[in-house]
């Protein structure tokens, strides 16, 4: 949009010197043109020819403080050369990190070395430098091709980068073999369920990742249709944002899990998706993640600010994107209800409260008031870990949802018999006969209420059974209740007994009222339950199942 590419551009420029003085400059270092990276004292290849593409097309940008700097271009040769030093004759790099071999870097550099050699033909002036450059990105992108058409991947988002870099070659290098590995990976189908959720839930990194690959195919084959998993996608992450404007991850499959995480990355594809589908609610949304980056706007933009996406390239290549002002009309994020069936997940909004409800996880309930949260866990001592409430199921009823999870276990007879001893010396347990078994079953009914939630449990089946309730909160607050009044600090825990509490985390609240202490002594070290999450405070309530118990919580 017209008025965010100055912006941008701005932005970009004042990124340029920390990048600079990060490059290795030592020829004797074997990382010379690279960018190491402080956390591995080595610098990846993927990343140092994606950062000098990304250095480059400053050099050619009319708004830039370094246009027409030479030095953008020099340090762009370098760290190509450092890359090409490291690639495989196979057209693959190393991940060094982790991945060796690995076409996909190859893919998630593409994404930014096409755009800075479109920029360059575009604009270009045909320069020494210039061509010098040109033909280092262009030996990239031709090695590349014949890594990533040959290569393969392991996580699901990989296949979306891969068809994403191959789409944009395939228009690149004139290269129309390419469409054909593109294709087989479209006719495995799109991992993006009638919800908008894609395989690996990782709705503070990897969303992002499948919904630009599946944007960079549409755009550059024509196949509009896969944008309907984008727009389904994106409507949901409406949902995801917390009061705090962090991404709900509890759900999530990959490393995002528990991680506090702003939605800025989502920049580019609420842009791109709100110009291809003319969508005023995404045009919306890529105005709100710019302003969230405004270090004027709040202290926690800060946090992140540093991952939001630069795509100058795109808005110099785009002249629709970069000339045109879209109408704008904002979602409603404050006031929703919705059950994604598939994910086995509810968001609820009401103005500054959220809570979630989930199925298939150890945290079955989250409540967060501003940007103080609550994580809600329930288990029993049965037979190790088998008495952990992860829920099975989860389903609307007449006034709420509830969650069921049940297990059978118990005791085995011998066999009797020895003619089933395997050729390992192992016993072919096949055929044992059980016995003395028990059943243990939780149901919990959530009642979502204007401010909070009414939770009631219900445990059953075997008799006399520890069993406790864990309420995890973030440390620093101020925990209140007619038995005791404290600053909470990381890794303290406490059991109450009856009663209500209230804990206080900046000018948020949470109230709860309902505690239970059946079974006083035994909760921290509970057998089979979850340790305490690190860095947190946690008021356990304990029983002795069967039970039935309500929670009453409140966001203020």
């Amino acid at each position: 949009m017209k008025s965010h590419y100055s912006l941008l551009v701005q932005s970009a420029d004042a990124s340029v010197p920390a990048i600079l003085k990060r490059q290795c400059m030592d020829p004797e270092d074997p990382d010379y043109g690279g960018f190491p990276e402080a956390r591995k004292g080595f610098a990846e290849p993927a990343h140092g020819i994606s950062t000098a593409a990304n250095l480059a097309v400053l050099y050619w940008n009319d708004l830039s403080w370094y246009r027409g700097d030479p030095t953008l271009l020099e340090r762009a040769v370098l760290a190509c050369d450092h890359t090409l030093k490291l690639m495989h004759p196979d057209g693959t790099m190393d991940l060094i990190e982790t991945n060796f071999h690995d076409a996909t870097s190859v893919g998630f550099a593409i994404w930014n070395v096409s755009p800075a050699y479109r920029v360059l033909k575009r604009y270009g002036h045909g320069s020494d430098l210039e061509a010098r450059l040109e033909a280092k990105l262009l030996e990239f992108m031709r090695r590349g091709a014949d890594g990533m058409k040959e290569g393969g991947f392991h996580t699901p988002n990989h296949r979306w980068v891969m068809a994403g870099a191959m789409a944009m070659l395939s228009n690149d290098l004139d290269r129309s073999d390419l469409l054909a590995s593109v294709d087989e990976y479209l006719n495995e189908g799109i991992d993006c369920n009638s919800d908008g959720e894609y395989t690996e839930r990782s709705a503070g990194i990897y969303n992002v990742v499948n919904n630009k690959g599946l944007i960079a195919v549409a755009a550059e084959l024509g196949k509009w249709d896969l944008l309907e998993h984008v727009e389904r996608n994106l409507y949901m992450v409406f949902t995801y944002l917390e009061p705090d404007d962090t991404v709900l991850t509890i759900n999530s499959r990959r490393q995002d899990l528990g991680k506090e995480l702003y939605p800025f990355a989502y920049y580019e594809n609420y842009l791109l998706a709100a110009h291809h589908l003319e969508n005023a609610h995404f045009a919306h949304m890529a105005d709100e993640l710019l302003r969230m980056t405004n270090p004027y706007e709040k202290d926690k933009s800060a946090l992140n600010r540093k991952h939001f996406p630069k795509p100058v390239a795109l808005y110099m290549l785009n002249d629709e994107v970069r000339e045109t002002e879209l109408r704008r009309e904002p979602y409603d994020r404050e006031h929703y209800e919705r059950f994604y069936r598939e994910s086995s997940i509810v968001r609820y909004r009401s103005g500054p409260v959220t809570a979630t409800i989930l199925a298939a996880n150890d945290v079955f309930f989250k409540l967060q008031t501003g940007a103080l949260s609550l994580h809600c866990r329930f288990a029993a001592s049965f037979f190790g870990d088998f008495g952990r409430f992860v829920p099975a199921s989860l389903e609307k009823t007449a006034d709420g949802y509830r969650l069921h999870y049940h297990s059978d276990r118990g005791y085995v007879r011998p066999l009797g018999r020895p003619e089933n001893v395997i050729a390992d010396g192992r016993i072919n347990t096949t055929h044992r006969r059980h016995t003395h078994m028990q059943a243990y079953d939780v149901i919990v009914d959530v009642v979502l209420t204007v401010d909070g939630a009414d939770l009631r449990i219900v445990s059953a089946g075997v008799e006399h059974l520890p069993c406790k309730l864990e309420l995890i909160f973030p440390p620093g607050g101020h925990f209140d209740s007619d038995q005791a009044q404290f600053r909470a600090i990381a890794g303290q825990h406490l059991m109450l007994k009856h009663g209500a509490f209230e804990y206080a985390l900046g000018d948020d609240l949470i109230h709860v009222e309902g505690a239970f202490g059946g079974n006083t002594a035994y909760h921290y070290d509970l057998r089979g339950s979850l340790p305490q999450e690190p860095g947190t405070f946690t008021v356990y309530f304990t029983d002795f199942s069967p039970t039935a118990k309500t929670v009453r919580i409140r966001g203020r």
